[in-house]
């Protein structure tokens, strides 16, 4: 049994993605409804893979003394 068939949705897009009421990402965007379950996006993309990328910070320095 996978995580996908044992996760109990908290929100109503959730379900509704549960459901197979809603079953493309472009509804939910179209919509304009939050996502706010990471198993709602792997339901809808199953095959999406993601990459991190090293992100440095830069501080700025300027020449006003304050």
């Amino acid at each position: 049994m996978s995580a996908l068939d044992m996760w109990v949705p908290k929100t109503k897009v959730g379900r509704l993605v549960k459901e197979g009421r809603i079953t493309s990402i472009d509804e939910i965007f179209e919509r304009n409804w939050p996502i706010k379950e990471v198993e709602i996006v792997d339901t809808l993309l199953p095959d999406l893979k993601h990459e991190v990328l090293n992100i440095n910070l830069v501080q700025r320095q300027t020449d006003s003394p304050q």
